[in-house]
């Protein structure tokens, strides 16, 4: 399955599971840069970014823009919906959500590690990578890994989108 057909999957279930939970929910033209999905729950107003993985991978994985940028705007109400979906269709998806301003926090820290961190041989690593990843596994000895357990409190955190911190 091709990435777009993975990402679409992921938007598909997360709207799913928005409408499950009372709220109109709607997905955003594929044009749009910033948002997958814009809800609205009583007064509440939410826009949700979508990163999806399945099981033949361990990560999931952003591009920043050109000035090194993950998320072009992040507003109050943004949150990110980590979808992992499993290899077995008999099982549903993990959902982790997350303020998108964390996960921006989380990447930023891991790729000023990574840089500062000296690659095979020695070298330098390009400052112009624009990739940047959270492995979902328990390696804490590596940079961008370990992110099972620091997604943890996240998972299935839905109600963090009508602001309950609990």
């Amino acid at each position: 399955m091709n990435s777009v057909m993975k990402g679409n999957m992921g938007e598909y279930y997360a709207l799913a599971e928005l409408s499950r939970r009372g709220w109109t929910a709607a997905q955003t033209a594929r044009n749009t840069r910033n948002y997958d999905i814009l809800a609205k729950k009583d007064s509440r107003q939410i826009a949700v970014r979508v990163k999806t993985k399945t099981s033949d991978a361990r990560v999931f994985q952003w591009n920043a823009k050109r000035e090194g940028k993950i998320f072009a705007e992040i507003t109050e109400h943004d949150f990110s919906v980590l979808v992992d979906i499993p290899e077995s269709h008999q099982e549903i998806p993990q959902f982790y959500i997350v303020p998108t301003r964390l996960i921006d926090d989380w990447l930023q820290t891991d790729f000023k590690t990574w840089l500062r961190t000296p690659g095979r041989n020695n070298s330098v690593h390009d400052p112009k990578n624009p990739r940047r990843m959270m492995y979902l596994d328990d390696d804490h000895s590596k940079v961008a890994h370990g992110y099972r357990l620091r997604l943890n409190p996240y998972l299935a955190k839905w109600n963090l989108l009508e602001g309950d911190s609990n």
